[in-house]
């Protein structure tokens, strides 16, 4: 590793992964990795599919670019006790953080560190290095460690929208410290043309959020309605464990204008979505997550591929860039959401002028002037 611009992202997740949240902690750090940032990704052998083996990561997140790797050992029982999931997670959690800041501190080799853990922020910033914390939802654990950490001018947070910024903001000591960017798209997976197929859908993401159900069948319920036959819906995500479930749910008797693709990489969904004219957004009301505070990478992607997007009205989704081009629908209401459909030819996709501030290779070098890498920021006026 060169002796400057060194970044350490440490995170408690699991690589390669079939989720939004690995596949956006990838994105970045192929990004940062292109603007000349030397990156080494930190993170816990949490289960038996955990890899450090780079070319392994190369062909499931469909990248080519080099970066170190450091799979450190996870000997703590999450993943390994089958009850008590979620407290066990927390535990491990916070024990392995504990284990990684030891690591990390006896080799002091890093300029800055990213993450995503609120364990691993809280021991960098006791330990007096400099960290940048990305804080994609609020937490009780959350509220406790902000409150604590941002009180030394060696802790930063990347706040992904406006949203959780005001939540946490009364914690925020020192200005400079604090910055909101929204997720974003790779160019690069967008440079494709592509042929729209005509009335095609397409929802991208985890079936499972959270251990729950995204709220697919109400969706699929639509799509039984006459007024939608001239319609096609591709739905690209897994697990097929889940997929087997919403079949079963409903006798066998999935409407033929309804595919589901399970899961594709990200070069195939990317496929899928520049084919497509019609982008939807739909989660279930039960986590607050996703009513106040998401924004979804896919979201960004279906812009980037020029798609009209439809969304269940939550005021997450009011909050996002460009809100006003979207088409809402109330949630299980099959009237609205068919309502919806109909007003599609009354919008256009946004225009790629507007929408180009949302590229990852953006948000990157926006992040590189917020960490103050030596080389990399825009000079100072």
């Amino acid at each position: 590793m060169n002796s400057k611009n060194r970044l350490a992202y440490v995170t408690y997740q699991s690589f390669p992964a079939d989720t939004a949240n690995s596949l956006q902690t990838i994105t970045n750090i192929i990004e940062l990795t292109r603007l000349g940032v030397n990156v080494e990704l930190v993170f816990p052998e949490r289960d038996i599919t955990c890899s450090d083996n780079l070319e392994k990561l190369k062909e499931f997140y469909n990248f080519n670019d080099n970066f170190k790797i450091s799979m450190l050992k996870h000997n703590l029982p999450f993943k390994k006790i089958g009850i008590f999931e979620k407290f066990m997670f927390h535990i491990s959690h916070f024990l392995w953080s504990r284990q990684a800041v030891k690591y990390i501190n006896n080799r002091k080799s890093h300029d800055v560190y990213l993450t995503r853990s609120d364990w691993i922020f809280f021991f960098l910033t006791s330990s007096g290095r400099n960290v940048i914390f990305e804080c994609h939802q609020p937490s009780k654990i959350r509220k406790l460690v902000l409150k604590r950490c941002l009180k030394n001018e060696n802790a930063k947070v990347i706040f992904l929208n406006k949203k959780l910024y005001l939540t946490y903001k009364k914690y925020i000591k020192f200005d400079k410290n604090s910055i909101i960017l929204e997720n974003g798209y790779r160019e690069s997976l967008f440079d494709k043309k592509i042929s729209k197929k005509e009335n095609q859908m397409i929802f991208v993401g985890q079936l499972l959020r959270f251990g729950s159900g995204r709220n697919l069948d109400f969706i699929i319920s639509c799509f039984e309605d006459k007024s939608l036959n001239n319609f096609n819906l591709k739905i690209v995500g897994g697990p097929v464990e889940y997929i087997e479930i919403i079949k079963e749910k409903k006798g066998g008797m999935i409407p033929d204008n309804i595919t589901f693709l399970g899961r594709l990489d990200h070069n195939q969904t990317v496929q899928v979505m520049l084919e497509s004219n019609i982008g939807i957004l739909i989660n279930s009301s039960e986590n607050i997550h996703s009513t106040k505070f998401t924004s979804p990478l896919k979201y960004f992607e279906y812009m980037a591929a020029q798609l009209k997007i439809l969304a269940v009205d939550f005021e997450s989704h009011r909050e996002l860039p460009f809100s006003d081009n979207i088409l809402f629908f109330d949630e299980n209401n099959k009237a609205s959401f068919i309502d919806a459909v109909k007003k599609l030819n009354k919008t256009k996709p946004i225009e790629k002028e507007k929408y180009n501030n949302f590229s990852l290779s953006k948000r990157s070098k926006k992040i590189i002037e917020f960490a103050r890498l030596e080389g990399l920021e825009p000079p100072t006026l």
